[in-house]
């Protein structure tokens, strides 16, 4: 929870924004939310076990890791040589297809994040709106993660006996939520995906060893 609290935070003025048009019955953001959550909903829903149990596999979160880094490379070159100039403004379109994304995110080892940044790219997105459009499209796909760990928490009654422990998870995850998101939006804005790539390489790679040596 510490995590929606700080994607929360970080966009309020866009919350608050988002308020008042609900108000005024403008919803443009409230339509492009709702058509990106569902494709992540409906693949929760259909494919729970096989998310948290055969995809949770050493092997296969390497194997997405490097899925992952050819999708970021790819959607890079999109980017790149795509004319005319990429867009600012999201269709409903381009909600539907990174709700594709964020439902593929699923995959342990895909990053969200990225996947979705790199659709938004390669629907013609500029790169600071597709960023900006990946975290608040975060928002409810956060939300439910933490609904569900706090059901999951209220059937083991051993948790609630450290509370301070509690406190103290809460307090963590809210600052280093809040710090990341800052970096990632402020560096993804002007840089390229592919400076994640040697990193989820190097980490398949030492999973792959691991996994081979009886590590994992």
């Amino acid at each position: 929870m510490g995590t929606l609290l700080a994607v929360l935070l970080y966009y309020a003025r866009v919350w608050l924004e988002l308020a008042v048009d609900i108000l005024h019955g403008r919803l443009a953001l409230v339509r492009l939310l709702v058509v990106a959550t569902i494709p992540a909903v409906i693949a929760a829903l259909l494919f729970d076990d096989l998310i948290s149990g055969p995809l949770r596999e050493p092997l296969s979160i390497a194997a997405a890791l490097v899925v992952g880094s050819g999708v970021f490379i790819l959607a890079e070159r999109v980017a790149t040589t795509r004319t005319p100039a990429a867009t600012t403004a999201a269709t409903t379109a381009d909600a539907a297809a990174i709700g594709v994304a964020q439902a593929l995110a699923l995959i342990p080892g895909m990053s969200r994040s990225g996947l979705t940044i790199s659709m938004g790219l390669a629907r013609g997105l500029r790169r600071d709106e597709a960023t900006r459009l990946s975290f608040l499209l975060s928002t409810p796909a956060v939300a439910g993660a933490g609904l569900r760990t706090l059901l999951d928490l209220r059937r083991s009654s051993a948790v609630f006996e450290h509370p301070d422990a509690l406190a103290v998870g809460f307090v963590v995850s809210f600052v280093t939520g809040i710090a990341a998101i800052a970096f990632l939006v402020r560096f993804l804005r002007g840089h390229s995906l592919a400076w994640f790539v040697p990193y989820r390489l190097a980490l398949a790679g030492v999973i792959v060893a691991a996994a081979a040596m009886g590590a994992l």
